[in-house]
């Protein structure tokens, strides 16, 4: 799916959020002022997606202090703090959950759009370090570990998002093989009773 990008200005600002979860008690996270108000702008009534009860309980366990709707990370490897969630935009024509990355661009932000679905609670997002290939200057190639974006849960079990070439690109399952990692957390989705 291509990526729309729209440019966003910083005011230097960061408002807290409710994170929507199923648990009784809320954590708060913080997106940058400049973001919420693309949100609040771009879509109106906008929520960070809730998930299950199953994904709040294996955040506590890993002792993820953030809301599994809000990762931070710094996707472009330019040294700065850059923004992935996942929202809810529910109107009376459209129940839809978007997977959005603001990179940090100078006294902007910019957004790009990399998933779009029906609502979908078993959807969470992760942040994680991986091996990339990349061409050094002298063309041998090699791996250097990237930051990278873990979209978790639904009805493809995970996809992982790297940023190369100036965009974000799906990672081919041969290139990640994090089935072993503890550090990413892993729920199995419900089973449908007949």
């Amino acid at each position: 799916m291509p990526s729309i990008i729209f440019m966003v200005a910083l005011w230097g600002m960061a408002l807290p959020c409710m994170a929507a979860t199923s648990s009784p008690a809320k954590s708060v996270v913080t997106i940058p002022a400049a973001i919420r108000t693309t949100l609040d702008t771009e879509y109106p009534g906008w929520k960070l997606a809730p998930v299950t009860p199953q994904i709040d309980d294996e955040f506590k366990k890993h002792r993820a202090n953030r809301s599994p709707s809000f990762v931070v990370g710094d996707f472009d490897h330019d040294g700065h703090l850059d923004y992935a969630l996942q929202i809810v935009l529910t109107t009376p024509e459209l129940d839809e959950q978007i997977i959005m990355v603001f990179l940090a661009r100078g006294q902007a932000y910019e957004e790009s759009i990399l998933e779009s679905m029906g609502l979908d609670r078993s959807v969470y997002l992760w942040v994680s370090a991986k091996p990339i290939s990349e061409t050094g200057p002298n063309g041998q190639e090699k791996k250097v570990n990237k930051t990278v974006l873990i979209v978790l849960g639904g009805p493809i079990g995970e996809t992982t998002y790297a940023f190369e070439d100036g965009k974000f690109a799906e990672m081919a399952p041969a290139e990640h093989t994090d089935a072993q990692d503890p550090s990413v957390p892993r729920v199995d989705a419900p089973q449908e009773t007949p």
